[in-house]
């Protein structure tokens, strides 16, 4: 009687638990939010919100306040409104540079559309931050544009929209143009009394909390600022726990002794 050798054993091995969790390979790669609508109505909607609220903002507290050197304030102690141009940067740096700032803003959008195109759909705060780039440096960008104004000192009032008349005269417009808005006609030769015409960014929001008597932030600024400033802070934090997470995930496991 013949006796049939029995099958080996198989053992059965299950495989490691993260190899099971693990996404397919084809799954790695997230899709670029240039190809995702969500992505891009996240973009384009925070950019043209924060782009309105900065454009009306600026309208309305100038024509109210105008030009005058006196704030009105909103929080006692804590916010000011008061009007001022800013012929600069960030901080007032490099006044009258307009053509070198408006080259500059042009480069900037266009890397942050770059980076909004790039980026993965899903990282929607990563978009929200560079909406706010995008809007803040399209608001200052618009006014350094648009508002150019001249300077002519006079009492109270200092900038002003010049217009040259058929006859040689200069006819100078307070800023902003209103049915009331000061008037003046000067002759040719005052010409050089008039300071150069110059893309001006409209600031207003003060902070007038004080310690000690002074000021803890002495620089005047717009919602345009305050989007820059939010945006790139996001990035900033955004990417230092992104180079911390992938630090850790490079270090090499630790061996309990």
């Amino acid at each position: 009687m013949q006796v049939e050798p029995s099958a080996p054993a198989v053992e059965q091995v299950n495989p490691p638990r993260d190899a099971a969790a693990a996404p397919p390979i084809a799954h790695e790669m997230d899709t670029p939010a240039w190809y995702e609508r969500k992505a891009h109505l996240v973009f384009w909607l925070v950019a043209a919100c924060g782009l309105a609220l900065d454009l009306v903002s600026k309208e309305w507290i100038f024509h109210h306040l105008r030009q005058s050197r006196e704030p009105m304030s909103v929080i006692p102690s804590v916010i000011d409104f008061q009007t001022m141009f800013n012929g600069g940067a960030l901080f007032g740096i490099g006044q009258g540079q307009t053509s070198l700032f408006l080259v500059a803003s042009v480069v900037a959008l266009t890397l942050v559309v770059w980076m909004f195109a790039c980026s993965s759909a899903r990282r929607k705060l990563l978009h929200v931050a560079l909406a706010g780039i995008l809007a803040g440096a399209l608001g200052n960008m618009y006014d350094r544009s648009f508002v150019r104004l001249v300077e002519y000192p006079i009492k109270s009032y200092r900038y002003f929209v010049r217009e040259d008349l058929p006859d040689g005269r200069i006819r100078l417009v307070e800023y902003p143009p209103a049915p009331n808005a000061r008037q003046i006609e000067l002759p040719p030769s005052s010409a050089e009394f008039i300071g150069p015409e110059l893309g001006y960014v409209r600031d207003f929001i003060k902070i007038s909390t004080a310690i000690r008597g002074q000021s803890i932030y002495p620089w005047i600024f717009n919602v345009a600022d305050m989007l820059l400033v939010g945006g790139v802070g996001i990035l900033a934090i955004q990417l230092l726990f992104e180079r911390q997470s992938r630090a850790a995930a490079d270090s090499p496991p630790q061996i309990a002794a």
